[in-house]
């Protein structure tokens, strides 16, 4: 809120063509009894600053800053946890043809088997007919707090090859390391294929070369009929080769890698479009563990009605088949979105009845209540949610949610001078 204040202070800045900025206020909080009658409550407030000087796609020099911060408003659950970062900062240069684009500063890259934040350049073209190639080199963000920053690096790149309408194929790479130490490297490739009648096929894989094995496969097949679509699925995870029990700390579920364990998921959508209004969705799911854990299937119904634009109604019935009681109960579920613009309301109800009792407790209940409106043509957006769950591991569980968004361009740096 005070950044916003600050920028509402600085019409004339925003009134520039080029200079456009955008803050996310979030307001969070909740309100948890746990099992053994301790009551834990948190307010924290979220400030998120997005500044783009120029525009990503048009050609030439342009600037693009995000960055977030967070203060506790007082709780029992983060007392003194105020924290902050930069996202991302870069520059960005895109030729006059189009054909080549470099960033430089702090920036996500996602290229094959990168998904990292890394300071440091990247770059693309397609001078070369149907051909992309891209490449990185930089410092890597996710290791700034395991030993430092020194001799840290990540580099990698990808290559690919398209025909319009048949194709796209890509090979990618990945190197990090952490203080001259090889901490990461992983190869990868992307898969497209085109049919007629718009089917298609798309995946991925991915190789750990310190591991010596497979990380992930992933694959979907799409295929339309007249009113129907099936897409069948196949996915495959390493646990010990996806993730890695080095220094880099930045993703939480690296406690799986020690688990010694591989889940492998395959099964099949099937969509149903009698109408514009109507969409009927048939899930089956079959989640196959390596090892520790059992099999379980998952079957679903889904049931769409909607009414107009952005207006909708569905229903969900589901059955979770296993042998351990976290993955053997049924599910109900009910939700609307209600489109009155420039406002919208929503709400989610879900139940989950258990076969077998966890903590002494047979179901689990989820609900959740929300709204918002625009302002300003547009310009300043509103949205509020309360949510409340009671399930065997919390007996109540209350959150709130309170987003503001302000988008301080012309338009609303006008509109704030009229009124």
């Amino acid at each position: 809120m005070l950044a916003a204040g600050l920028l509402l202070l600085m019409p004339s800045a925003s009134s520039a063509a080029d200079l456009h900025v955008t803050s996310d206020t979030i307001m969070r909080g909740f309100d948890r009894q746990t099992a053994n009658g301790k009551k834990l409550a948190a307010v924290p407030a979220y400030e998120y600053l997005q500044l783009d000087y120029g525009n990503l796609k048009s050609t030439g020099l342009s600037l693009h800053a995000n960055g977030w911060g967070r203060l506790n408003l007082g709780d029992n659950y983060n007392d003194g946890n105020n924290t902050g970062e930069l996202l991302h900062a870069y520059l960005q240069y895109v030729s006059p043809g189009r054909d080549v684009l470099v960033r430089a500063g702090r920036q996500y890259v996602f290229e094959g088997v990168a998904r990292d934040n890394i300071d440091g350049i990247y770059a693309k073209t397609d001078l070369v007919p149907a051909v992309v190639l891209s490449a990185y080199a930089g410092s890597p963000v996710t290791l700034d707090s395991s030993n430092g920053r020194k001799d840290d690096l990540i580099l990698g790149g990808k290559i690919s090859h398209s025909r319009p309408g048949l194709y796209d194929l890509g090979a990618s790479y990945k190197y990090v390391a952490d203080n001259g130490r090889r901490d990461e490297e992983s190869i990868g490739t992307d898969l497209t294929l085109l049919f007629p009648g718009a089917a298609y096929l798309l995946g991925h894989s991915a190789y750990n070369l310190v591991s010596g094995g497979w990380k992930e496969h992933s694959y979907e097949l799409r295929l339309p009929l007249k009113q129907f679509t099936i897409q069948p699925f196949f996915q495959y995870f390493s646990y010990a080769d996806f993730f890695n029990n080095r220094n880099n700390s930045a993703n939480p579920f690296r406690f799986l890698q020690g688990s010694d364990n591989s889940l492998t998921v395959a099964g099949t959508e099937a969509f149903w479009y009698p109408s514009e209004h109507q969409e009927y969705v048939l899930r089956f799911k079959n989640y196959d563990y390596d090892k520790r854990f059992s099999n379980s299937q998952l079957y679903s119904l889904l049931a769409i009605w909607k009414w107009k634009i952005l207006s909708e109604v569905g229903a969900e019935f589901g059955r979770m088949q296993g042998n351990d009681a976290e993955n053997s109960y049924y599910l109900g579920r009910g939700y609307f979105f209600w489109n009155i613009s420039p406002g919208f309301i929503t709400a989610d109800l879900m139940y989950v009845n258990y076969d077998k009792a966890i903590y002494a407790k047979n179901s689990s209940l989820f609900t959740s209540v929300g709204g918002g409106t625009k302002f300003f043509n547009d310009a300043l957006s509103l949205k509020l949610s309360f949510d409340y769950s009671n399930d065997p591991y919390f007996d109540a569980d209350y959150r709130w949610m309170l987003k503001l968004n302000y988008v301080l361009d012309k338009t609303f740096a006008g509109a704030v001078r009229k009124n």
